[in-house]
């Protein structure tokens, strides 16, 4: 019978990370324990990348359809439109879903996804194009498929025993009743809470400068009122963790990959007389 008093070894972390434009999300990528390799929806990611040692996959939405729609419907009860110029067919969902069933991930010892966001962009990209409906607007019976495909894809990726880290952003949204205002996850309904159940740690990031000029980047890894999706599986972490990545050091020693070297430093102690670093 197993039992939990014998782990001791690095059980695989599920980081989501989330935040505002330059809050350092992507570079966490770069902390991961190596070799990583990152699926790219993000058409920014590559530049905070480049240089690194990490193996990736690129999905952008070339094939858009970007004739205009109106929301307004004519006689006919169908939306008005402009001439129909572009005909093609919206392949990068498909393009991604293929990579992913031929890659074989046991070479791996991390893969992130970069971002939840975009990713639910193409998805909805791919359902608008299969409902006939190319570049309008989403209606009600769009958002449940999509809502399925990247729950089963998050939950996939969760189960291949790899380090996971995926990012995404928030936006802020305000209760009628109470005016209180909280930075929620930009995913479509239900999604807020589920995908979160999937990830062992829930980390709220921000990116500024500290006192002497330098770039900082920190966590919040405890919920409260303002970031109600927060939460942590690291014992004794700080509710606000440093996770700055100094390049002119190996990044898989900093960052969230740090944190994972500390928990190993706590999960196994040095001999009496060795030092840990509190984090």
């Amino acid at each position: 019978m197993t039992n939990a008093l014998d782990i001791t070894q690095h059980e695989p972390h599920r980081f989501f990370v989330y935040g505002d434009m330059g809050s350092g999300k992507t570079t966490q990528i770069l902390t991961l324990p190596r070799p990583t390799f990152a699926y790219i929806f993000d058409p920014n990611s590559l530049l905070t990348l480049r240089g690194h040692d990490i193996e990736y996959e690129q999905y952008l939405p070339l094939d858009l359809n970007l004739d205009v729609v109106s929301l307004k419907k004519g006689e006919s009860g169908a939306h008005k439109r402009g001439p129909q110029i572009m005909k093609q067919k919206v392949t990068t969902y498909e393009e991604w879903e293929r990579d992913f069933a031929a890659r074989d991930f046991s070479q791996y010892n991390s893969v992130a996804i970069d971002s939840a966001t975009t990713f639910l962009d193409i998805i909805m990209d791919y359902v608008l194009m299969i409902n006939g409906r190319p570049g309008q607007w989403p209606e009600q019976d769009d958002y449940g498929p999509q809502m399925v495909a990247f729950t089963n894809a998050i939950r996939t990726f969760a189960s291949l025993g790899k380090t996971l880290l995926c990012t995404g952003h928030y936006e802020v949204w305000q209760d009628r009743k109470t005016m209180r205002t909280t930075r929620q996850l930009m995913m479509t309904g239900r999604l807020r809470t589920k995908i979160p159940l999937l990830f062992s740690d829930v980390f709220y990031c921000e990116g500024g400068l500290d006192d002497s000029g330098k770039q900082q980047y920190t966590v919040q890894t405890v919920k409260d009122k303002d970031i109600p999706a927060a939460r942590c599986s690291f014992t004794g972490l700080e509710p606000i963790a440093d996770v700055t990545v100094d390049f002119a050091y190996e990044p898989t020693d900093q960052g969230l990959g740090g944190l994972l070297k500390w928990e190993q430093e706590q999960l196994n102690p040095k001999p009496k007389g060795g030092k840990t670093t509190k984090r």
